[in-house]
């Protein structure tokens, strides 16, 4: 994949398809080291399916494409950074991917456009709230749908949400270092 972003997306798929309900996206510089971490709600998964998980010709999918490459690729990125990825998950009980590479190495993918990956599943998303944490610079924001929602008085976040919520985590990434060239 081009960017990480993409692989954040891969990942959050990967929750909806399980049914969670509650998402949380987690990015932290901290030390020189990027940790990216999913934590969702879903369904999870058990050992057996959680060992199928890292094959790229096993998925979940039901219609269209038959091959689960996401996960494996991620996991490939990984690898070749030195990094570490970490998938820990139950029946019932939701799953967290975590992933920890070096954000000075020389081959590390850009992280890409966070913003403009990440609001559009958030708006096309009814009935799942969202939780991104950033952290680095020695701050840490939480931007939060269900907070969010609440504060402007809606129940939905509509279109109309996309400039001012891609504000908020462009302007969020900037002050905890997370973009190119911090």
């Amino acid at each position: 994949m081009e960017d990480l972003s993409m692989h954040i997306a891969d990942l959050l798929e990967n929750s909806f398809r399980a049914g969670a309900k509650h998402v949380e996206l987690r990015l932290s510089l901290l030390r020189g080291t990027l940790r990216l971490e999913v934590n969702d709600d879903g369904s999870g998964m058990d050992g057996d399916l959680l060992r199928k998980a890292a094959d790229p010709f096993f998925t979940t999918k039901r219609h269209g494409k038959r091959i689960g490459l996401g996960l494996p690729l991620f996991l490939q990125t990984v690898e070749e950074l030195g990094g570490t990825l970490e998938v820990s998950t139950r029946p019932g009980g939701g799953t967290r991917v975590r992933a920890e590479i070096p954000w000075h190495h020389p081959d590390r993918p850009p992280l890409g456009d966070l913003a403009e990956t990440v609001v559009p599943i958030i708006l096309t998303s009814p009935g799942v709230e969202f939780r991104i944490v950033l952290e680095g610079n020695g701050e840490r924001i939480e931007l939060d749908t269900e907070r969010l929602k609440e504060e402007l008085g809606i129940s939905c976040l509509t279109p109309e949400a996309m400039g001012p919520l891609m504000r908020m985590v462009r302007e969020a990434m900037d002050r905890v270092g997370l973009k190119e060239g911090a």
